[in-house]
């Protein structure tokens, strides 16, 4: 009976061995996967700034790209203002040369008319 007692003992004991050495191996894969945790949450956090970042430089282009293009509109309807007020302008000057020519028309029939001796005003 000693000999089973005995065997039951070093078989408890060699249980207790692995039950010990299995607990310091989950102990030591617990702080390996915190520390993988820790380094992924990390990464995590760069990745999240960096898009962040990212997404507020986009922002800011959308927005240049918003003032670009009203500004660009405004440059094209000024634009056609200018074109539109050079054409009225044009033809402005275009009628007051008109109305200017038939002017001095008037004035050299009007000039005849009055050193023209006239006829019928009983003078002799």
């Amino acid at each position: 009976m000693i000999g089973l007692k005995e065997d039951i003992e070093k078989e408890h004991k060699i249980y207790e061995d692995e039950i010990h050495t299995l607990n310091n191996k989950l102990e030591m894969m617990t702080i390996a996967m915190q520390e993988k945790e820790a380094t992924l949450h990390q990464k995590l956090v760069e990745v999240e700034a960096r898009t962040a970042q990212t997404n507020e430089k986009f922002r800011e282009y959308k927005d240049d790209v918003k003032k670009i293009t009203k500004e660009r509109q405004d440059y094209l309807k000024n634009e056609l203002a200018y074109r539109d007020t050079e054409q009225r302008l044009t033809k402005e000057r275009r009628k007051t040369a008109d109305l200017q020519r038939r002017l001095d028309e008037l004035k050299e029939k009007l000039a005849e008319h009055t050193q023209t001796p006239s006829c019928g005003n009983g003078e002799s």
